[in-house]
């Protein structure tokens, strides 16, 4: 029986790696999946979690590190008594087993949420565009646009008295729902239901020294977003994570999703959000295809709305650089990469090739 109990968390192991290898070497079983079968967990699970208002995840974290503290005072008070060692003993028999099965259930559920949608079409399928390679000249074409749509939208948002852009907290959580709703009926491939985002309690702590904007988690559902940030990126990021909700995990897919259901929002901050961050990975793209010189000039074209709020931004994250940004940065790396997302973090900047195949597509690029 003991043996068993062995096998059986082994098979519960066996079976999320069996999944995620068929859905990496059969991408038409992940479109299956994604179409068919990963619904049922936004349902269930992400229904579930979604009723409470906190983070679940965080909680949970929480609490495990709190237990695990427990655990540590529990064995060191067991080790000063002849009876405490005894039970210690017996306690100390059954961890392994334990966590066993709860590593394989947690590496289950995450294959089930999260690990065979990496696999799924991209969502660049339900729009109708293609990525190809574009020239420097496309991607200054594409920059031309986002600040003209840019220099609008600068004349329309809330500022403070010292010209930040001032993001409005009421009813954000419906827009970000709204948005990705129609985006849905406009393309298709992200589902029809979508919580509310969280802002865990400890953003600026745990995700802010982690130079973490949002996270996603696969084991309650939940999409989180960083609520110390600037509030520019706020309405990018929410509709990031609700991306990875609706199944689309690779990270440009879900920036791209973030800034097409943000451009067509109905709320001003989630467009001026969504051209807002695209400039931002578009001028990263700019600086190393144009040369110094060039770049100078055309971030001078940048309304200066959105200078101010780049300058605010910068100096805000400044703060938080250091060891535990470093770490953080490089196991999102990790990762990114163990999930067929080759470029690692700099997979989020990729986007900037599905706006081109976009707007190229929609006939505001010329190919010379």
């Amino acid at each position: 029986m003991k043996i068993l109990r062995w096998v059986y968390g082994v098979l519960i192991f066996l079976t999320g790696l069996l999944l995620l290898l068929i859905s990496h070497s059969y991408p038409a079983f992940a479109i299956w999946y994604a179409a068919y079968i990963f619904p049922f967990f936004k349902r269930t699970i992400g229904w579930f979690f979604g009723l409470f208002p906190f983070s679940v995840f965080e909680v949970s974290v929480i609490l495990i590190v709190f237990g695990l503290l427990a655990g540590i005072i529990f064995t060191v008070i067991s080790l000063c008594t002849a009876l405490g060692r005894i039970r210690l003993k017996k306690y100390i028999k059954t961890v392994p087993l334990a966590l066993l099965y709860a590593l394989s259930a947690l590496f289950l559920i995450f294959v089930l949420t999260t690990g065979i949608n990496y696999n799924r079409e991209s969502f660049s399928y339900h729009v109708g565009i293609e990525v190809q390679d574009s020239s420097v000249d496309e991607l200054v074409q594409l920059y031309l646009i986002l600040v003209e749509r840019a220099e609008i939208l600068s004349e329309q948002i809330e500022t403070d008295a010292s010209g930040h852009f001032v993001l409005g907290r009421a009813g954000l959580y419906a827009y970000a729902s709204q948005a990705m709703y129609d985006l849905n009926s406009l393309y298709g491939g992200l589902g029809s239901f979508f919580p509310r985002a969280k802002a865990p309690f400890l953003s600026r702590f745990a995700l802010s020294n982690s130079n973490i904007n949002g996270f996603f988690s696969p084991w309650t559902m939940e999409a989180h977003y960083n609520g110390d940030i600037l509030g520019q990126s706020i309405p990018f990021v929410i509709t990031h994570e609700l991306a990875h909700f609706a199944g689309h995990m690779r990270e440009d897919e879900a920036n791209f999703i973030a800034y097409l259901a943000s451009r067509n929002s109905a709320n001003i901050d989630f467009r001026y959000s969504a051209v807002y961050m695209a400039l931002s990975y578009t001028l990263n793209a700019l600086r190393p295809a144009v040369g110094s010189q060039a770049y100078i000039e055309l971030f001078g074209l940048l309304p200066g709305q959105i200078r101010r709020d780049f300058a605010a931004s910068r100096a805000y994250w400044q703060a938080f650089q250091g060891p535990v940004a470093d770490i953080a940065v490089r196991a999102n790396d990790t990762y990114l990469r163990l999930n067929q997302q080759e470029d690692g973090v700099r997979s989020y900047g990729r986007m900037v090739d599905l706006l081109l195949a976009y707007y190229r597509n929609a006939g505001k690029i010329s190919v010379e």
